[in-house]
């Protein structure tokens, strides 16, 4: 599982942080969304989950992702699960 949200998120690149960050720049917010996924398989509340996430630890003003760019994500993660 882990594997392939880092897979993911890491090719989403939400904050469009490579080819310059590290390779682990989303550990944080990979082992968040693993913990979100483990409790729930809901998109809405999966995709929510990765929105709150990322506005927490970056703020708005660096995640200028939307709601619907999250649950395209969540639908991946379920998918690819």
């Amino acid at each position: 599982m882990k594997e392939i949200i880092t897979e993911i998120i890491n090719e989403w690149d939400p904050i469009d942080l490579f080819p310059f960050a590290p390779q682990d720049e989303y550990k944080d917010e990979i082992d968040n969304i693993i913990k979100l996924v483990n409790g729930t398989k809901d998109v809405d509340d999966i995709s929510n989950g990765i929105y709150t996430i990322f506005t927490k630890n970056f703020g708005d003003d660096v995640f200028k992702k939307n709601l619907n760019d999250c649950i395209r994500i969540a639908e991946l993660i379920i998918n690819r699960l």
